[in-house]
C-alpha cells in the first residue's frame, strides 16, 4: 500500500503563550502555556521544536521574540557571533538586545521552508530532548502543556511543514497539512487465498450472469488544508454490460459498516424503483433522510454515485440535493480514515466477447471528490474489467473437408467429463449461452439469457432443467458464447450418421488466440454454408478461441455373403442329396449279399 501522505506532513506551530502563574506565592512570575494540536493524525507521534523566546503583553494583546547565545538554534541561525548564516536572510538579529525580527520582504512559504530543513538537516545542537506527544486513536486532539513562551516548531512522525500564526496566550492549531484522496483505488475480486481472503485485482474474467464483486477505497482525512471538508462522494460508472446489484451494497468508514442509506433519484424518473428509498439497517432509527449515514444518487441507467457526510448536524435538501450543515458541526471521524465501498454485479447476457479495450462495454470505473467550505477536490479515475470469451469449433470430414451437420458434444471443464457447464440455444442455431445461476433471484429489470432466449428453451431442454448440448448445423459449426477463461472439453457423444465418434475429448482453452469466427444466418437464425453474404443471410462475427474437429466415415467390414451364394447352395444341396442315395442303397445291396 501507498504512503499514506505523498507530502511530508507536520503541524508547525508558531507561538506558544501562556497563562500567569506563580511558583508559590512570593515566586517571580512565569509564564507558560499550551499548545493544543485538535484534529490530530491518529497513530502519529507530534514533536515540538522551540525556536525563540517570547514576551507576551496580554494588556497590548503583543509579541516580541528573542533569542540568547545557549539557544540550541543559535550558531545555526547567527553563527557565533550575532551575524546572520548566509543561508538566513529571514530573520534580524540585535546584538544588544537580543531581540529578533522577521526581515522586510521576507516571503512567508520560502521561511517555513527553511525552518523546515534547518530542523531536518539537525542544523542545530539540542539543549535539551523536544517534547513529544503520540495522538492515538480515541482522542482527536493532544496537548503540549507547560510550554515556556516562544516561537515553535511541530513536527510529526509523517514529516514537518512550518505553519506561522499569530500569537495568543493558548493556541489550539488544526493539522492543517492534511492532504484527502493521496490513495484511492477500484478493484474486483479474484477468487480468495488460501485463508478464504478475497484476492483483489485490477481485472478477472468471468461467466454471463456472473456474480462479481466490487472494492473502492478512498483515504480520508477530515480536512483539505486548513478548510475542514464536509463530505466525500464517490463517483461510479459501468459499461452496458454490467448490472449492479443494488441491494449489495456495503459501506463501510474505518472499518465500521454505515448502516443506513437513503435513495435518490436524479433526472430520470423511470429509475426510482420501488423498495430502494431506504438501504440497509434501520432497526430503532427513524426513517427519515436526515439520519442517513449515506445516500445513493442514482444519476443514469449506468452512472451513480456515494455521498456520505463528513461532519455531523446536517440535512439533505432533496430539491437542491445538496446537504446542510450547521456553524458549529464537528467532523464524524477518525482522521484519516478509509472509506471502503463493495457491491456485487451481474454480467449481463450482452457482454463484450473476447475483448481487450476500455472500449468494451465490461468496464467499471470510478473517482473520489470532497467539498470543504465551497472548495472541491478529486482524484484520478481508476478502472476495472471484466474479460468474457467463446470458443468454437468446425465440424468435417477429415477426406473432402465437408462441413458436418448433426454432430452431438457435451460442454465439460474437466478432461474426466464430470463438471458440465450448462447452455441454452440462442436466436442463431448453432450458437449457444452459458447458463450460469439460472435459477438465482436476479432483479426483475435485470436481462439474463434466460429470459432474452426464453423462446428457444422448451424444445432444447426437453423437461431438463439444463444440459450441456451442442449440436453443429449445416454448417458444421457450434459457438458457444459467455466462458470463464480458462480450458475446456468437447466430448463428442454422438457422430453424423456414418461417421466415427471422436475416442477423445476436444480440449480448448478459451481466450487463447482469439480470432473471429464467422456463423452466416438469415432474419430467423437459420445458418448456411456459405462465406459471403448472399442477399439473404448476413455475416455475424465472434472474437472467439476456435479449432477444427475431423471426422472420418466408418470402414465397411468383410462380409461372408455375396453374389453367387445361392448357386453354391443349391450345388452343395445337390451333392448331399446324391451322397445320400448311394449310402442307403448300399447298405441294402450288403443285406442282400450276406
Amino acid at each position: 500500500m501507498k504512503r499514506l501522505f505523498s507530502l511530508m506532513m507536520a503541524l508547525i506551530m508558531v507561538l506558544s503563550v501562556g497563562i500567569t502563574a506563580f511558583a508559590d506565592e512570593t515566586a517571580d512570575q512565569v509564564t507558560h502555556g499550551t499548545i493544543t494540536i485538535t484534529n490530530a493524525t491518529k497513530d502519529q507521534t507530534y514533536t515540538v521544536y522551540k525556536i525563540f523566546d517570547a514576551t507576551y503583553d496580554a494588556t497590548a494583546d503583543s509579541v516580541s521574540y528573542s533569542i540568547t547565545k545557549d539557544n540550541q538554534f543559535y550558531s545555526a541561525l547567527f553563527n557565533d557571533d550575532g551575524t546572520a548564516v548566509e543561508a538566513n536572510r529571514f530573520f534580524v538579529y540585535n546584538t544588544n538586545t537580543g531581540s529578533v525580527i522577521k526581515a522586510e520582504g521576507v516571503n512567508d512559504a520560502e521561511l517555513i521552508t527553511y525552518l523546515e530543513k534547518l530542523i531536518n538537516e539537525g542544523s542545530y545542537t539540542p539543549a535539551a530532548d523536544p517534547q513529544t506527544l503520540a495522538a492515538d486513536s480515541e482522542e482527536s486532539d493532544i496537548v503540549f502543556t507547560g510550554l515556556p513562551y516562544g516561537y515553535y516548531v511541530i513536527q510529526s512522525t509523517l514529516g514537518a511543514t512550518v505553519t506561522i500564526n499569530s500569537n495568543t496566550p493558548d493556541v489550539s492549531v488544526i493539522d492543517k497539512n492534511q492532504i484527502p484522496g493521496t490513495e484511492f483505488d477500484k478493484f474486483i475480486q479474484d477468487g480468495v487465498d488460501e485463508n478464504g481472503d478475497p484476492i483483489w485485482v485490477k481485472s478477472n474474467s468471468a461467466f454471463i450472469n456472473e456474480t462479481v464483486t466490487y472494492k473502492i477505497e478512498l483515504l480520508t482525512t477530515n480536512y483539505d488544508g486548513d478548510k475542514q471538508i464536509k463530505y466525500y462522494q464517490i463517483h461510479d460508472t459501468k459499461g452496458e454490460g454490467i448490472w449492479a446489484d443494488f441491494d449489495s451494497f456495503k459501506v463501510y468508514v474505518g472499518g465500521v459498516e454505515l448502516e443506513r442509506g437513503y435513495y435518490i433519484c436524479r433526472g430520470d424518473a423511470s429509475l426510482n424503483t420501488e423498495g430502494w428509498e431506504y438501504f440497509g439497517d434501520w432497526t430503532g432509527v427513524d426513517k427519515d433522510p436526515d439520519n442517513a449515514q449515506w445516500y445513493f444518487v442514482h444519476i443514469s441507467e449506468d452512472e451513480y454515485r456515494f455521498t456520505i457526510p463528513w461532519l455531523d448536524s446536517y440535512e439533505l435538501n432533496e430539491e437542491k440535493l445538496s446537504l446542510d450543515f450547521d456553524e458549529d458541526a464537528q467532523s464524524l471521524y477518525d482522521s484519516p480514515s478509509v472509506i471502503e465501498i463493495v457491491y456485487d454485479a451481474y454480467i449481463e447476457y450482452n457482454a463484450t466477447i473476447g475483448g481487450n479495450s476500455h472500449n468494451d462495454n465490461l468496464f467499471n470505473e470510478a473517482s473520489a471528490s470532497w467539498v470543504s467550505e465551497n472548495e472541491t477536490g478529486n482524484t484520478e479515475t481508476e478502472t476495472v474489467e471484466t474479460y468474457v470469451y467463446g470458443i468454437g469449433i468446425l465440424k468435417d470430414d477429415i477426406a473432402t473437408g465437408t462441413n458436418l451437420a448433426g454432430a452431438e458434444f457435451r460442454l465439460y471443464k474437466d478432461a474426466g467429463c464430470t463438471e458440465p457447464v450448462y447452455v441454452i440455444p440462442t436466436d442463431i442455431e448453432g450458437v449457444y449461452m452459458v447458463d450460469i445461476n439460472p435459477f438465482e433471484e436476479t432483479d426483475e429489470n435485470m436481462e439474463t439469457p434466460r429470459k432474452i432466449y426464453a423462446a428457444y428453451l422448451d424444445e432444447y431442454l426437453d423437461g431438463k432443467l439444463q444440459d450441456n448440448l451442442v449440436v453443429s448445423q449445416v454448417n458444421g459449426k457450434i459457438v458457444i458464447l459467455g466462458l470463464e477463461a480458462g480450458t475446456y472439453y468437447l466430448k463428442e457423444t454422438k457422430a453424423p450418421d456414418g461417421y466415427n465418434s471422436l475416442t477423445q475429448p476436444v480440449e480448448i482453452i478459451a481466450g487463447e488466440g482469439t480470432k473471429p469466427f464467422s456463423v452466416f444466418a438469415d432474419g430467423n437464425g437459420n445458418v448456411a454454408d456459405i462465406q459471403a453474404t448472399d442477399g439473404v443471410h448476413t455475416e455475424n462475427i465472434y472474437n472467439i478461441t476456435s479449432t477444427v474437429v475431423h471426422n472420418s466415415k466408418g470402414v465397411e467390414l468383410p462380409s461372408t455373403g455375396g453374389a453367387g451364394t445361392m448357386m453354391l447352395i443349391t450345388a452343395g444341396t445337390i451333392v448331399a442329396m446324391a451322397f445320400a442315395v448311394l449310402l442307403i442303397t448300399h447298405k441294402k445291396m450288403s443285406i442282400y449279399q450276406d
